[in-house]
């Protein structure tokens, strides 16, 4: 009876330390310091509408110096993902106010192919610490729902 009793003890145990830990395949935990970087990584755009995908650079947004590729895994490949670094900047638990990135001057192709793009609602895929980050908007044909993907 007492090595049953400290059997039930030791699975008891074994289930309350792994109870606040979980494992996605693939992915590797990673442990922020505070202050330390955390990447915002862009994949292409989407669009229901058009079921189109674009690279994300392909419309003028702010560009870090050099744009390099994070494929991870095969199946970023088998579903055409295409992530590459950006150039924002995010800090562990540090607070920060809106900064400017970058100042550009449209020209009238540029307006034209955010404008298409707009209208064809094309989304951008943002990526923070390997987690695909929620975009709101508001659906045309729902009038006020607003929905987060």
């Amino acid at each position: 009876m007492a090595a049953c009793a400290g059997s039930r003890a030791g699975l008891a145990a074994l289930a309350v330390s792994s109870a606040h830990a979980f494992y996605l395949p693939g992915v590797a935990p990673i442990e922020y310091q505070e202050g330390g970087a955390v990447d915002l990584k862009v994949n292409k755009l989407t669009s229901v509408k058009t079921q189109l995908p674009y690279g994300y650079y392909v419309l003028p947004y702010c560009k870090p110096q050099a744009i390099q590729d994070s494929v991870e895994n095969l199946g970023e490949i088998l579903t055409g993902d295409l992530i590459e670094n950006s150039p924002y900047s995010i800090r562990m638990l540090v607070d920060a106010s809106c900064k400017v990135l970058c100042k550009q001057t449209l020209g009238d192709l540029q307006k034209e192919k955010f404008r298409s793009m707009i209208d064809d609602e094309y989304l951008v895929n943002w990526i923070v610490d390997n987690l695909p980050a929620a975009t709101r908007y508001i659906r045309r044909s729902d009038g006020q729902r607003v929905l987060c993907t």
